[in-house]
């Protein structure tokens, strides 16, 4: 009932409406987090165990997500494919917000909030570009930060399992997403 509420006050008001940034703004906060980890900005994590805990992640979050979109069917509102439920970038965003705010929370709670403010404007633009539904957006937020928090709280499962003493030092992940795919490059350290 919200979906149609909101839909008819967007299409009363802008019906020509269509941005692209929020293509770019799902990745805000975990760009910020990365920027303010190379200029040397003390974070709560090591460079492997952000990375690794970002790969997982962003792989739980990405396979939640295209699982979900392939079973639910949800038609998009502007009709262009059966894909809508749940929004990826609303995930995306919000998973970086939460990592974001994890990480620098002890240098300013304020760095959270700015990457949870704009996490908010990508699902909102999701919406106004006629992308999703208000559900949509708000299932994706929760699968965002749902997951990065189950990628903190399993970190010691997965590091201790996968990589026994040597994930701190000898290796590094790097996760990758676009629209279309996600990846992971690894190096090891000799």
């Amino acid at each position: 009932h919200q979906d149609k509420k909101f839909r008819k006050l967007r299409n009363d008001f802008l019906p020509q409406f269509h941005q692209t940034f929020d293509n770019y703004t799902q990745y805000a906060p975990a760009i910020v987090m990365v920027g303010m980890k190379a200029a040397g900005i003390e974070s709560r994590s090591s460079w492997g165990r952000m990375l690794l805990g970002d790969a997982f992640s962003v792989s739980m979050m990405a396979g939640i997500v295209q699982g979900l979109k392939h079973t639910t069917s949800v038609v998009r509102p502007d009709g262009s494919n059966d894909h809508s439920f749940p929004s990826g970038h609303t995930a995306t965003a919000f998973m970086g917000a939460e990592i974001l705010r994890r990480e620098y929370w002890d240098v300013s709670p304020w760095i959270g909030v700015a990457g949870y403010v704009v996490a908010a404007g990508t699902g909102f633009f999701r919406m106004y570009n006629n992308r999703h539904w208000l559900t949509d957006v708000i299932a994706g937020a929760g699968l965002g930060i749902l997951c990065a928090e189950a990628a903190y709280w399993l970190y010691p499962v997965i590091s201790k399992t996968f990589f026994p003493k040597l994930y701190e030092k000898n290796v590094y992940l790097s996760p990758s997403v676009s629209p279309r795919q996600v990846g992971l490059a690894c190096s090891f350290t000799f």
